[in-house]
């Protein structure tokens, strides 16, 4: 692993407050074992493994409401963008997600997307925007820590859809008569999805999160629809952009009882010739009632403490180059 990246990916996790059961879920396999964590508190989820030829019952009617795992390091960390459209070149066997392969675009250094994986459609303004934004990869377009632009090394907000296309691990869902509740540990985030029948503002001021409208298409399929986002926000860890114009559609359709699936399209005309999906279908997994979802906050104090020590030291190191 290159200088570089090792100081990236340092600089991603240390400003922000983990517990002891947190820190040792993303330093040391042990920890996302095959079953989950029988403790009370700060439960670490199942990895991959543990659902294969897993039997389940019937999905109940219109209810997406519990517990749901993304398994976030096997897919959902996203930490080369977002899952269907990694910023990474093509490379030798398995898929792209945290590809470390010589040749993968990982040490970055490119100015722009040309030859990755799965490319997007940027318009020009997408393009420029893109290469203002200064992401801290792994990618092909990484920089040195200490000279990413990244709002969440300041500790902003990580605004919707970034929550889903960056570091989704476990989310609870609650269904009210009027409302969906979102609530995601990482960056302490919560959202509600309205639900009765009310239509998007016409001309809102932008939210972090937007504004968001939920509707049942089938018995088991949930959409939703999300408008009036600040367009200060990232897409995703690739540093792809949006306007004021961003529409994101969520489409959560529940396979039976404990998996469903998700899909996130982007729909952006200034900034993407066409739609494009960040999410396809990907799996969730229904956790039991009593999980304890991890606290994952940023910290301003610790991200400053981390820049003093550790990004100039970085900085100095990338001039020499």
């Amino acid at each position: 692993m290159s200088k570089r990246m090792l100081f990236s990916m340092v600089a991603l996790l240390s400003g922000f407050t983990f517990t002891a059961n947190l820190v040792s879920q993303n330093a040391s396999p042990k920890g996302a074992t095959d079953a989950v964590n029988q403790e009370k508190w700060n439960n670490v989820p199942p990895r991959k493994s543990a659902y294969a030829g897993k039997k389940s019952g019937p999905a109940p009617r219109r209810d997406i409401s519990g517990i749901w795992d993304a398994i976030g390091f096997d897919g959902g960390l996203q930490v080369n963008g977002a899952h269907e459209h990694p910023a990474l070149l093509p490379q030798k066997g398995g898929g792209p997600e945290g590809g470390t392969e010589a040749g993968a675009g990982v040490d970055g250094g490119r100015p722009d997307e040309t030859g990755i994986v799965h490319p997007l459609p940027y318009t020009p303004l997408g393009l420029a925007t893109l290469k203002a934004n200064k992401p801290s990869g792994p990618g092909v377009r990484q920089v040195p820590a200490a000279l990413a632009n990244d709002p969440l090394d300041q500790c902003d907000p990580i605004g919707f859809p970034r929550m889903e296309l960056f570091e989704l691990r476990t989310i609870e869902l609650a269904q009210t008569a009027n409302q969906v509740i979102y609530l995601n540990g990482w960056y302490g985030n919560w959202r509600v999805i309205w639900t009765d029948g009310r239509e998007l503002p016409k001309d809102p001021e932008p939210r972090w999160n937007g504004y968001s409208v939920g509707k049942w298409v089938d018995d088991y399929t949930f959409v939703v629809e999300t408008a009036g986002l600040n367009p200060r926000s990232w897409l995703d860890h690739a540093g792809r952009p949006h306007s004021e114009d961003l529409r994101v559609e969520e489409r959560f359709h529940r396979v039976d009882h404990d998996n469903m699936e998700l899909t996130v399209t982007i729909t952006d005309p200034k900034m993407y010739t066409e739609p494009w999906q960040g999410l396809n279908k990907f799996p969730l997994h229904l956790q039991p009632a009593d999980f304890d979802i991890p606290e994952l906050l940023c910290s301003p104090i610790d991200m400053a403490e981390y820049n003093r020590r550790v990004g100039s030291v970085v900085l100095r190191e990338s001039e020499k180059k």
